[in-house]
């Protein structure tokens, strides 16, 4: 038997109409894309993180500052190697009392699963008194930023099980979970003596994005994430939830493998960024004109982010002029080629995040007008990893989040610094960058960091290893009664401790 799309809408929304408001003690409905496919931190840490359950040591307020969390302070001695992280005198949510040998503990635990925290030259990691001691094999300055990273989340000793795998969600956060309910999402509490004016909270997990934009519309949950464009008007014309719009740390791109002959030029690489129309894209696919990318980072990522580059353009005649003086001329059916090679490739795209296959398709109609032929191919995010690590990825189109550590290094070390990467230029190795990113991770000067950043910057604009197509809008909706509602350009926190009822 099969069920219409409208019949699985309809069952999906009456599953999340919850009451309004109890008489005494609202429970916060929070409603999100992600469903909870495990309870270890590298697969799910962030879903916890952001509800609130969890926290890391070092965590990163909305305007990008460090906050102790788990930590109250740290400090770094003279030889630049031995990192000390003072624990607050706080409890897991067994009651038991977290302690710097707790948190060690944890951090082994899971220090090499996460891709950031794997990247960081740790030596060892110990417990003197209330001091988490970490001692890396060199001078690396971010790292208290890497411990935001939602893989290192501090869990409880009982939270693992002699396996070494989470087996309950025991950890320090202002809220506790009080049921878990499979992949679809768990319901949440204050810790007793915690202040959050929200005392309960529900998690649901709604994969389907016209679902999600329904309970907008309908008021059926208090706080709705990731939304598609088109639905933003009639949700603020139901006027039962305000629409929140936030520019954030992520970038829509095109990446490459960059040993293959389409890809190894750069010429070949700004033809294509040429030819891509991003203003028009903005405007008619995510209706949000201030998206279209001008480089990689956007300006919230003060220091990274370049004012004084210029825009990424809109220049189609130009494109064509780059490939015909690099030997790409048009083949009989319009398609370029030089030395045998076809400039012809597919690309991966992720098939659950709507607007991506629409972009690609516009993408691919701005390519074949200067001799381009892409192919699309939309499938699950796991695909593009897969191909990387079989050898079979051409290019690929997908969001780049690049925050999992605050210091945006976090993420530039694995994508460009390495010849595989997952979500990078695949063969870009360029060792200039390489050089420039080894420098700015062992410098604690400020000055020599910002000139480091902004050369690496410079780099990846000239070179175009990937080519960014938009910035990201970061887009919620909010119960018309709940106040303090604040959207983390960070994507760490929901900081649903610091919002209250109207």
């Amino acid at each position: 038997m099969s069920l219409t799309r409208r019949t699985l809408l309809a069952a999906s929304t009456a599953s999340l109409a919850l009451p309004a408001r109890a008489q005494t003690q609202p429970t916060l409905r929070v409603v999100a894309p992600w469903e909870v496919t495990s309870l270890q931190p590298a697969d799910t840490g962030y879903i916890f993180a952001r509800m609130e359950v969890a926290e890391t040591l070092v965590g990163v307020d909305p305007n990008g500052q460090l906050v102790g969390l788990v930590a109250e302070r740290w400090s770094v001695d003279d030889d630049r190697l031995t990192w000390r992280f003072t624990v607050r005198d706080k409890r897991f949510h067994d009651g038991t009392p977290v302690t710097a040998a707790a948190v060690v503990q944890s951090l082994e635990r899971v220090r090499t699963a996460g891709d950031s925290l794997a990247g960081v030259p740790i030596d060892r990691i110990d417990a003197v008194d209330n001091t988490v001691v970490i001692r890396t094999t060199r001078p690396f300055s971010p790292l208290p930023a890497f411990l935001v990273d939602y893989a290192a989340i501090i869990l409880a000793p009982a939270a693992f099980g002699a396996d070494g795998k989470v087996q309950q969600m025991i950890a320090t956060g202002p809220y506790r979970v009080t049921r878990l309910e499979g992949a679809t999402g768990f319901d949440q509490e204050a810790v007793a003596g915690s202040t959050p004016a929200i005392r309960a909270a529900r998690y649901r997990a709604v994969g389907n994005g016209d679902t999600r934009g329904a309970l907008a519309i309908a008021g059926d949950a208090d706080l709705i994430y990731t939304l598609a464009p088109q639905v933003l008007p009639r949700i603020t014309a139901a006027g039962r939830t305000r629409v929140l719009t936030e520019t954030i740390a992520r970038s829509r791109i095109m990446s490459f493998d960059c040993g293959r002959p389409q890809f190894r030029e750069v010429a070949v690489r700004r033809a294509i960024s040429l030819s891509i129309d991003r203003a028009g894209i903005a405007r008619a696919l995510l209706r949000h004109d201030p998206s279209a990318a001008t480089q990689l980072l956007p300006p919230v990522l003060a220091g990274w982010h370049q004012p004084h580059l210029p825009a990424l353009a809109f220049d189609p005649a130009e494109a064509r002029r780059l490939l015909d003086a690099a030997g790409w001329r048009p083949g009989a059916d319009g398609i370029r080629v030089k030395d045998g090679h076809a400039l012809s490739f597919d690309v991966k795209t992720i098939a659950n995040r709507p607007e991506l296959p629409a972009m690609a398709a516009a993408i691919q109609a701005n390519l074949a007008d200067v001799g381009i032929r892409m192919t699309i191919q939309a499938g699950p995010s796991s695909a593009i990893p897969q191909s990387v690590r079989d050898g079979t990825l051409q290019a690929s189109f997908f969001a780049r989040t690049y925050v999992n550590v605050p210091d945006p290094i976090g993420t530039l070390l694995p994508d460009f610094a390495t010849d595989r990467p997952a979500w990078g230029a695949v063969n870009w190795g360029n060792q200039a960058f390489r050089d420039l990113a080894n420098a700015y991770t062992a410098s604690f000067d400020a000055a020599e960091r910002a000139g480091l950043q902004r050369r690496m910057a410079e780099v990846l604009h000239e070179e175009l290893p990937t080519i960014p197509v938009s910035w990201f809008e970061h887009t919620a909706a909010a119960s018309t009664r709940l106040g303090g509602v604040v959207l983390d350009p960070f994507e760490t926190r929901y900081l649903i401790s610091r919002m209250r009822w109207l």
